[in-house]
């Protein structure tokens, strides 16, 4: 009776692939096992109740016709929740966890600042909110696996990311979870292999659990690509929990070898969308409560209508807003949160294109706009492509890849740089900041 259920239940699996995207049947219907079938109760077993509820949601209809087809109208459908054992597959490497006891004290390079306690959730975040807990909660299991959390700069995705590391260390302390930006990773692989530490870099990072790696877009070079499609496949296969986030969806990441796109689309890939009304106002009142200080609701409500971009501009303007509250002796009110949103949040990126900065900051100059794309290297012209690609970086949040593209084809650690010595010589240069604060206002009148 047993096997004679659970061959219909593979039928019942092949109907509901026919019906649905093979993206969604991968991700929420693979790990969906037969358990048994009982008096016309049919029982399914899941890796988490995560993905019956997904399922109970979004397919219900699909999964009850198939049902209904195989087993019969009269058949009832349940889940029951497997245990961590039997989520976990068998692993055709060597078992790094036994090494614990030699491998040196690893620092996660997490910012303990972004947990789960104070990312606030709402509909735009809400599935990718969902999946993390759900890892964090037990790295073990095998489904959603990679993580795969994308949309635009300063949505929270580097928060939810950091997030679970912070929740798995909580829980499991002796789990080896790091934090690391891919350009980070770049720069290590690089100094491996000029200091012939090549296999080192491979040990270290192999004895990894939970890998979560941050603006994947920026993963460029052939060679780098390779190396992390190595350790991507050998933490995988030892069951190692892997977190990317990336500002666009593995479909629009240009410049990707072909097999890293297939197994970034193997786990979960979860969108976070710009914050809607409803969480720009959980987001003013979770970080006004937390720096002890109570908003009006006419003054939440003004922030939420016209700081619509991102989590990272409301937090900028609500620490704005209590710096003039204090240096200057006034409450917060609608007037003063006026003042500084006209003052500190960018400019439209609807308005402003890359196009815009390269002309204004040319003109700035002295310059033509197209000395800023061609391979001259006098000092004048340098100093302006870099002040361009600068204000690119921090007005559109373009990735360095896109900056690079667009100024000559250059390469992303061209623009890396450039805006890391804007940056620096801003901080020491009070004529050359006065500068390009300068152009900046030009940009706000256009």
């Amino acid at each position: 009776m047993s096997e004679s259920s659970e061959s219909k239940w593979q039928i019942c699996l092949e109907n509901i692939r026919a019906n649905i995207p093979a993206a969604m049947f991968s991700t929420w219907f693979v790990s969906v096992a037969f358990s048994s079938c009982q008096n016309d109760e049919l029982t399914l077993s899941v890796p988490n109740m995560i993905v019956r509820n997904f399922i109970e949601e979004h397919y219900n209809a699909v999964l009850r016709q198939a049902v209904n087809e195989v087993f019969g109208e009269k058949t009832k459908i349940s889940f029951v929740q497997r245990s961590v054992a039997d989520n976990t597959p068998k692993s055709v490497l060597p078992d790094l966890t036994q090494q614990e006891n030699i491998l040196p004290p690893l620092d996660p390079q997490l910012n303990h600042r972004y947990t789960f306690e104070n990312f606030v959730e709402g509909q735009s975040n809400k599935l990718a909110f969902t999946v993390a807990t759900a890892i964090a909660n037990n790295p073990n299991q095998a489904t959603f696996n990679p993580l795969f959390i994308y949309g635009p700069s300063g949505v929270g995705k580097t928060h939810l990311a950091n997030a679970i590391g912070i929740r798995v260390r909580e829980r499991f302390p002796k789990k080896r979870v790091l934090f690391v930006p891919i350009n980070v990773f770049q720069t290590q692989y690089t100094h491996s292999v000029k200091q012939n530490r090549f296999n080192d870099f491979m040990a270290f990072y192999q004895s990894i659990e939970v890998l979560i790696i941050d603006d994947i877009q920026e993963l460029t070079t052939p060679k780098t690509q390779q190396v992390f499609f190595h350790i991507f496949n050998n933490l995988q296969q030892n069951n190692r929990h892997i977190i990317i986030t990336s500002d666009r969806s593995p479909a629009q990441l240009e410049g990707m070898d072909e097999r890293m796109l297939s197994r970034f689309k193997w786990g979960m890939t979860a969108e976070i969308e710009r914050p809607d009304m409803q969480l720009r106002k959980g987001i003013l009142i979770s970080k006004s409560y937390k720096d002890g200080q109570t908003l009006s609701e006419g003054v939440i409500d003004f922030v939420a209508q016209h700081v619509t971009g991102s989590v990272r501009e409301l937090e900028g303007v609500i620490n704005s807003m209590m710096a003039y509250s204090i240096v200057d002796n006034c409450d917060i009110d609608i007037k003063l949160a006026a003042k500084v949103i006209a003052r500190t949040v960018s400019m439209n990126e609807s308005t402003l294109t890359a196009d815009d900065v390269m002309q204004a900051t040319a003109k700035y100059y002295g310059v033509k706009t197209k000395d800023l794309v061609s391979k001259a290297r006098t000092a004048q012209i340098a100093n302006a492509r870099q002040v361009a690609m600068y204000l690119c970086k921090k007005h559109l949040e373009m990735a360095y890849t896109q900056i690079g593209k667009k100024f000559g084809k250059r390469d992303h650690s061209t623009v890396l740089h450039s805006c890391n010595q804007v940056t620096v010589r801003m901080s020491v240069d009070k004529v050359f900041r006065h500068e390009v604060e300068e152009i900046e206002t030009s940009l706000k009148k256009n």
